[in-house]
């Protein structure tokens, strides 16, 4: 009798630890299941893509006389472009991006951010942050942001377009109409594609699109595009608003090509390595010096051509944009120490940074009226909100106790005028600086913009 009681119950007891066990196995083999490369490839890079809200103030026009009389030809030029005076408003224009780097430089479309007063970047951890444009180029629908963060950001490794193919699944994520974090699957459709496309710069011909099934909605632009790996492929450019299912990005390769032109540090910080240098196949050897300018700081640190710089300080140098991004970071008068190898020898050196050399027409407006000039670019006028301006001569810099010093000129004015010349470009106002004698008063159409809205003045100037 004891054995018919006793049996039944640890029968009973182990059948239930039989159960249990296999509804855990069960639940974990689900999970697993769930988890799919996709799964796996959002997780790497959802962290790192930023959601993009901007701001852009569209302002009332004035005209500001505080340079003193205008001239006809000048007041022409402006009234073109002026009419009507527009209300004040704000947009909050939505778009997507993708850090890139733990220091918080972040990739996206030029269109996204074109004319912001204003750049909000929130990640998915819910923490937002005002972004400052580093660089853009509307031609090829590129810009660099930067946020600063206390502690390391997450960012997404660059893969590359060459090896990408046909059918292989792709994930495309951000911020489409406003929803953020988004995640839309697909294959790769197709490679190699020409689209073109009408902006205010006129038609802009893409080539080399990556084309994808994945979903890309408005707001999507500018995020990224990966591959099954987590890795980037591309950047999303486009749709094609008459069907479904098409969508178009920017393959990486291009991407990293525009960015070493977007992070270059001579433009941009005025900073001299005075070294060129060109990528390898095997990213482990460094960078190759391929011409050392004269006397230049890299030539005072007996750089030599062939050798390969491998590291910066404590920073490895693996491709020209590790090398154009920790250098935009440094400033003249700053010492660098750089490890190369040389013929199999590896070898440190200091190298101390210098302001690059003016170009002769540049330096000829600073000895002349003391100005630091550079041409108006598209990217530059959307930056100052001169969108209206196609073309002009961008005063970047004015020198202390100089004649530009005097009239009030300032970095962001435009010269679009000089005497009764309409000046377009640097070289233009080179032409002119020619003609200039020491005593010579000229006078110089400015335009620029503020807070308060689009101005115009006049500014008679003494040459020195």
């Amino acid at each position: 009798m004891k054995k018919t009681i006793i049996l039944p119950s640890l029968l009973f007891t182990s059948l239930v630890c039989i159960f249990s066990a296999c509804e855990s196995a069960s639940a974990v083999e689900s999970d697993s299941s769930r988890r799919t490369p996709v799964v796996i490839a959002v997780e790497k890079v959802g962290p790192a893509v930023a959601n993009i809200s901007t701001e852009r103030l569209i302002s009332q026009r004035h005209v500001d006389p505080f340079f003193g009389s205008r001239s006809e030809l000048f007041e022409q030029f402006f009234n073109e472009f002026f009419g009507q005076s527009q209300k004040q408003m704000v947009e909050n224009p939505l778009g997507s991006g993708v850090i890139i780097d733990e220091e918080g430089y972040i990739v996206t479309n030029e269109h996204v951010v074109s004319r912001a007063s204003k750049i909000i970047v929130r990640l998915s951890d819910g923490k937002a942050y005002e972004a400052t444009m580093i660089s853009s180029d509307p031609i090829s629908d590129m810009a660099v942001l930067k946020i600063n963060s206390p502690t390391p950001l997450p960012y997404v490794k660059m893969g590359t377009s060459r090896d990408i193919m046909i059918g292989e699944t792709v994930v495309a994520l951000g911020n489409p109409f406003g929803l953020e974090n988004s995640v839309t699957t697909g294959v790769l459709s197709a490679k190699n594609r020409t689209i073109t496309f009408n902006s205010e710069y006129g038609e802009i011909r893409y080539d080399g699109m990556i084309q994808t099934d994945a979903l890309i909605n408005p707001g999507n632009s500018g995020g990224p595009l990966v591959n099954i790996d987590g890795e980037l492929i591309g950047i999303n450019a486009a749709i094609v608003n008459q069907a479904q299912g098409i969508g178009f990005a920017i393959p990486v390769d291009k991407v990293r090509q525009t960015l070493v032109k977007l992070f270059n540090f001579r433009e941009l910080n005025k900073v001299w390595f005075g070294a060129q240098v060109e990528e390898q196949d095997d990213a482990s050897k460094g960078i190759k010096v391929t011409s050392v300018d004269p006397d230049s700081p890299a030539y005072k640190a007996q750089i030599k051509v062939g050798d390969y710089i491998i590291r910066i300080d404590s920073k490895d140098i693996l491709d020209i944009l590790d090398f154009e991004k920790y250098i935009l970071k440094k400033n003249a008068g700053e010492k660098l120490y750089i490890n190369i190898n040389r013929n199999g020898r590896e070898l440190k050196m200091d190298i101390i940074l210098e302001k690059a050399p003016l170009p002769p027409i540049e330096k000829l407006a600073l000895e002349k009226l003391g100005l630091y000039v550079q041409d108006l670019t598209p990217q530059l006028a959307k930056q100052l909100n001169l969108w209206w301006v196609k073309a002009g001569v961008l005063i970047s810099e004015v020198q202390k106790s100089s004649p530009a010093a005097s009239v009030g000129l300032q970095s962001g004015h435009v010269i679009v005028y000089v005497g009764q010349y309409r000046i377009n470009n640097v070289k233009e106002l080179g032409a002119l600086l020619k003609l200039m004698q020491k005593g010579d008063i000229w006078e110089l159409g400015i335009v620029w913009a503020d807070k308060y809205g689009e101005h115009q003045g006049y500014a008679r100037i003494n040459v020195r």
